[in-house]
């Protein structure tokens, strides 16, 4: 039985079945055995599963190349409005403390925050903004942005997986003034959400991609050996 609420199942399928162009990075291997990323673009789902060789390099590759590739790959960018939409339900329906403002991580967050503060009613504060090249990108505070403090700031992103970049943004917002949590819309439950919650910042997320997986696989909606792949990947390993 699935673990996934109604609208959680929604945006599930929606999420495996519309079509958008995405930025794809692949891993390549040179002469000398060393890896380098290769940043290309094809038609992707917002939930896909690898098709070439090389596929999926995630931001840990920039740090440690030689990490296992990942059989899937979720992109919550330049999504169509209907996807946001749903998205903007399904976080609504998580139950958080009490907030004075929501924002969102740059970039591919802030529409989704602005998407929440619609739904939810918790008024929407640009806060972040992203500076610097994408081989070293760093979150800062925009000018400006001073609240009163121990303002109570609920932080949204599209995706958790290790957590190092949503600390940065965290620690950022904290140094101003305000009070953090924080809310992604999918925990690819590899440790990230532990890493923030060590660093004294609850975390709330509204769906676990095993949870995704498992429906996708109780509906057949996906092949036997992506399902298993996935599930290997992101088992805990020692």
């Amino acid at each position: 039985m699935s673990n996934l609420t109604k609208l959680q199942e929604e945006l599930a399928d929606l999420l495996l079945n519309t079509k958008i162009e995405a930025k794809v990075i692949k891993r390549k291997q040179k002469d000398d055995g060393s890896f380098f990323l290769e940043e290309g673009s094809r038609p992707t789902s917002p939930i896909d599963f690898a098709k070439e060789a090389g596929e999926f390099a995630l931001k840990i590759h920039e740090v440690k190349p030689d990490a296992p590739l990942s059989p899937i790959y979720v992109n919550l960018r330049n999504l169509p409005e209907n996807v946001l939409e749903k998205i903007s339900e399904v976080l609504a329906e998580v139950k958080t403390e009490t907030q004075e403002y929501c924002t969102g991580v740059p970039k591919a967050a802030v529409v989704i925050a602005e998407g929440f503060s619609k739904a939810s009613g918790v008024p929407f504060m640009d806060v972040f903004e992203k500076i610097g090249p994408d081989t070293d990108r760093k979150i800062v505070i925009k000018e400006g942005v001073s609240p009163k403090s121990d303002t109570k700031l609920l932080v949204i992103d599209d995706v958790i997986a290790h957590g190092k970049s949503k600390l940065e943004a965290l620690e950022a917002a904290k140094a101003v003034g305000f009070y953090v949590n924080m809310l992604v819309l999918i925990d690819r439950e590899q440790g990230g959400i532990e890493q923030v919650e060590n660093e004294g910042c609850r975390v709330y997320a509204a769906m676990k991609l095993t949870d995704i997986l498992n429906y996708y696989n109780e509906k057949n909606m996906i092949s036997k050996d992506q399902y298993e792949k996935s599930m290997e990947y992101l088992k805990p390993h020692d």
